[in-house]
């Protein structure tokens, strides 16, 4: 009994520390951390969700959450070497050619989201209105669009703007 009760009191112990430490964490985590909508569209399919990414000193992770909450696209992107590493893609557009076409054009959209100069001669097109950023790829016709999600700190959810 004695050392049931002892290891339930270090386990109550650690898992106050635990979250002791997540919120500490989360609220880093957080500030960095970018949220949108998002909409890939072609002349006979889309597909939308959610953006998430997070930057960090040298690296952006993202990953594109469609509405049913299966992840889409994960990425990593290196701000040095101006790369993106597709690391896990949905079965449908998990093809050679398809993953291609993506690499290229989220490292265009992540430069426009983020406001860094892009060096090289594109081939897109961007169009704002309001906070919605929509890239246009007229060699394959695909339309990337990016709305921003606001926190609202009441409830801690999340709305689009109007």
């Amino acid at each position: 009994m004695k050392r049931f009760l002892l290891f339930l009191n270090n386990l109550l112990f650690v898992c106050a520390i635990g979250l002791c430490a997540n919120d500490i964490d989360s609220t880093d985590v957080n500030n960095q951390l970018q949220r949108y909508t998002f909409q890939i569209e072609t002349d006979k399919a889309f597909v939308s969700g959610l953006l998430l990414a997070n930057e960090s000193e040298d690296v952006i992770n993202g990953s594109m959450i469609n509405e049913f909450g299966v992840s889409a696209i994960d990425f990593t992107y290196s701000k040095r070497k101006q790369k993106v590493k597709l690391l896990n893609v949905v079965s449908f557009l998990n093809k050679w050619y398809i993953r291609m076409v993506l690499k290229d054009d989220l490292k265009f959209c992540l430069h426009i989201l983020y406001g860094t100069p892009f060096n090289k001669k594109h081939k897109y097109e961007i169009v704002r209105i309001g906070n919605t950023v929509s890239i246009i790829n007229h060699k394959r016709n695909l339309k990337y669009t990016f709305t921003p999600l606001n926190t609202t700190d009441a409830d801690d959810t999340e709305e689009q703007p109007l």
